[in-house]
């Protein structure tokens, strides 16, 4: 007789005692068999049912597998939860989901049941007929008809008793067996067992734990021990866990666990709730299929305050046994690692990072400050050197902090966390901003591979790595790093954000206004959604939905000042410069002086005031402004004619033996909006007389420029970056195609075109009037479509 369970030796004919039975591992199936009207598979977690196919979770097989080794039998519960859940702590309520899961899934639904009968507190019983595939057409032949109102149903099979079932079969298949034995013997020794089916990925979503202490006390407590245990999670390899950042969004419990793994693209989500009462702490939690919604693992964890980070480790090796996912000695060991013995250090570091997440001046200011009492209490907390390193790098985003101030906070934090933690994955991701930021591109990219070869399901380094990759100019490879937040932080809005402007650059405009879109739909509070719409209007040439979409995003955030000095340039670009005026008001009561008399200077040369602009030049203290602000400086002032302030600003301070290029690398965002410091600096050396020096510099920022367009970037103004290179190199052919191409891809720049002093040589052909005149009145029409309708 064919064994569809080839680990018994008696298979279904042959059951073994009882008592063995109800010890034993596991289920190890192998063929197919029948189950009523369902053709199960265990190889495959699949039944089939005419054209029908159901996909069965692996646990959700054991199940049926286990009801099948004893059909007519009542098995117990207390060996369902035994045989399906081994070393696992689950409740007799999860065997009860999954058997309704299961009835459902069999289509069930009838009384008395079909399928599965429920033994009032026994256990269940499986009722439909069990065989062989290869003989269950013999069930039908050799089952007698009912009679009367026992009658069964066409297309429905009466439930046999399985021994009396055996002697019937052996009865009608006596002689066939008998002749097929030694070719069923000789096709199977023949025939290689197919491999092990590959056991799923699990996926899975942390939703944040509710707070039900007394009057949400624990509010800030509840949202880092999500974090802790997320964070966990995500250290385990072979499973792909989903970022805070889109799991918070599910917080207030109101969406579907169905819909959520539609939404996440997981196969399982982690809930709970913190109750504090005292010294003590209960933790309930729960995981979730979002298949169907069913618990597939519970506990409850009622503990001294002080055991908090045990339970967070005892709860990540819960759900990690619960999905089955094996791990290396190695992995156990890192799950359970603690990151301090101080409950009190431990948190306050908590606290600090929920501050954090808020991202306000005020809170990064009590983030800071729990991380430093963290530090207090333990020293040696690897993590919460990480946690302040981060902490200091968002407030020189948040808060403007200079720099250079800025890495003398970070450094250390970060060489002290590695030094106790030479694998700690968040220092690393935390030094990458530092080192991105310093324009130090080729350690930042390590630093960030390095942590996510720690942790590779860690998407905020991802998204670090993406802009690193995007500032080092390398778009590409950017966008591949974008994809795997995408499938660990699906609504991550910066990640969007930066999907814009990165397929921006490589001039693939409809996806990048998706992407923007999609950041707005999931955050239209921010402004970094309309901005990054703002940009890609403005690089196809649309200055007016430029304008739209910048002064949207101000209607957020009115103090974003690198918002409204964008504006400021676009209105200027445009010949709007009475509005620009305006907002140029707004920002002298927030800029710095250097960045008020740029600005100031460059609304004179649009104006064709040429007395205000020197007049403002020359209040920029030259010794308070950065090496950007000076080439700049230098820059106006040789439009403005005046050769020797602009030599007195190319004058940038720096070792004697380090070349000016080290202190000025020519950067990507600066390069987009037509600024080129090396440019800028080469024609102040030129009008010195130094042509050698100034062929040098020409020649980096070609390179650069060439680097920059091989990589993918399709900016109008890199093509109008090279014209003036070409003009001075007296290539007036190839400065005259640059240009053209520019304007063609929407360089709207007239003004400063005029005025270029790059562009000199090329002012009295007739095909540089016909360019100003081609991108005047694409402006005078972008104006008539943002002035007011006359009413």
């Amino acid at each position: 007789m064919l064994d569809i369970f080839p680990s018994r030796a008696e298979g279904i004919g042959g059951m073994a005692p009882a008592d063995a039975r109800d010890h034993m591992g596991p289920t190890n199936v192998s063929g197919p068999f029948r189950v009523g009207d369902w053709v199960v598979d265990p190889m495959l977690d699949e039944i089939r049912c005419g054209e029908r196919r159901v996909k069965l979770e692996p646990r959700m097989m054991r199940l049926l597998c286990c009801l099948a080794e004893r059909p007519g039998e009542v098995v117990p519960t207390g060996t369902l939860l035994e045989r399906v859940w081994p070393g696992v702590v689950v409740s007799q309520s999860s065997v009860y989901q999954a058997i309704a899961q299961l009835r459902r899934e069999l289509g069930d639904r009838d009384a008395p049941p079909r399928y599965i009968a429920t033994v009032s507190r026994k256990g269940y019983r499986l009722v439909a007929p069990v065989a062989p595939v290869a003989d269950a057409a013999v069930i039908a032949a050799t089952a007698p008809e009912p009679a009367g109102d026992a009658a069964v149903a066409p297309g429905r099979e009466r439930a046999v008793p399985v021994r009396s079932l055996h002697r019937r079969r052996l009865t009608a298949l006596a002689g066939v067996l008998v002749a097929a034995v030694g070719i069923a013997t000789a096709g199977l020794a023949l025939r290689p067992r197919p491999p092990p089916p590959a056991v799923p990925e699990p996926a899975i979503a942390v939703l944040p734990f509710a707070d039900l202490s007394i009057g949400d006390a624990d509010e800030a407590f509840c949202a880092g021990l999500t974090d802790e245990i997320l964070n966990s999670l995500a250290r385990v390899p072979r499973a792909r866990v989903i970022g805070r950042t889109s799991s918070a969004r599910f917080a207030d419990g109101a969406t579907d666990v169905r819909e959520i793994g539609r939404q996440l693209g997981v196969s399982h989500v982690v809930e709970g709730s913190v109750r504090r009462a005292g010294a003590r702490l209960r933790i309930n939690v729960q995981l979730v299929s979002t298949t169907d919604g069913f618990e597939v693992w519970a506990n409850s964890f009622d503990r001294p305050a002080r055991d908090a980070m045990e339970v967070q480790s005892e709860i990540a090796r819960a759900v990690v046994n619960a999905l089955m996912v094996q791990l290396a000695p190695a992995d156990e060991a890192r799950l359970a690692r603690l990151p301090t013995t101080d409950v009190n250090a431990y948190e306050l570091y908590l606290l600090g990072r929920f501050q954090q997440q808020k991202r306000t001046p005020e809170a990064l200011a009590r983030a800071i400050d729990y991380h430093r009492r963290a530090l207090l209490a333990d020293p040696g907390f690897a993590l919460a050197h990480a946690g302040l390193a981060d902490a200091y790098m968002a407030r020189h985003y948040y808060e403007h902090r200079n720099l250079e101030e800025t890495a003398a906070l970070v450094q250390p934090e970060v060489d002290a966390a590695l030094r106790l933690d030479p694998e700690l994955a968040e220092a690393y991701a935390a030094w990458a901003v530092l080192l991105t930021e310093q324009w130090r591109m080729e350690e930042a990219i390590e630093a960030l591979e390095r942590a996510l070869s720690i942790n590779p399901n860690y998407g905020e380094a991802w998204l670090r790595l993406g802009a690193a990759r995007e500032y080092a100019g390398e778009p590409r490879k950017a966008l591949e790093a974008y994809d795997q937040v995408a499938l660990l932080d699906p609504l991550h809005t910066v990640m969007h954000v930066r999907r814009c402007l990165t397929l921006q650059n490589l001039g693939q405009y409809a996806a990048a206004d998706a992407a923007c879109q999609r950041a707005i739909e999931l955050q239209p509070a921010i402004p970094n959604g309309f901005w990054a719409m703002g940009l890609n209007a403005w690089a196809q040439g649309d200055l007016a939905e430029a304008v739209r979409h910048h002064k949207e995003a101000l209607e957020r955030a009115p103090n974003r000042r690198d918002i409204r000095e964008e504006l400021v340039q676009l209105l200027l670009d445009l010949g709007m410069p009475d509005e620009s005026a305006v907002h140029m008001r707004l920002l002298v009561e927030s800029s710095g002086a250097a960045t008020v008399a740029l600005l100031e200077a460059r609304h004179g040369l649009a104006t064709s005031d040429l007395a205000a602009a020197i007049h403002a030049l020359r209040s920029l203290p030259a010794d308070q402004a950065q090496p950007r602000e000076r080439a700049d400086a230098s820059s106006l002032a040789l439009a403005a004619d005046d050769a020797v302030l602009a030599a007195h600003f190319a004058a940038i301070p720096r070792p004697a033996s380090q070349p000016v290029e080290r202190v000025l690398p020519p950067g990507l965002y600066r390069t987009r909006w037509g600024h080129c410091e090396l440019c800028a600096l080469a024609l102040v050396e030129r009008a010195r007389g130094d042509d050698a020096e100034a062929a040098r510099l020409a020649s980096l920022a070609a390179a650069f420029l060439d680097r920059v367009e091989a990589g993918g970037h399709a900016w109008h103004a890199l093509h109008y970056l090279r014209g003036t290179l070409r003009a001075q190199q007296g290539d007036r052919r190839g400065a005259f195609e640059s240009l053209e191409r520019a304007v063609a891809l929407g360089w709207r720049r007239g003004w400063w075109m005029r005025i270029d002093p790059a562009l000199a040589p090329l002012r009295s052909d007739d095909r540089f009037t016909r360019l100003l005149e081609t991108i005047e009145a694409s402006n005078a029409q972008t104006r008539s479509r943002l002035s007011p309708a006359p009413p």
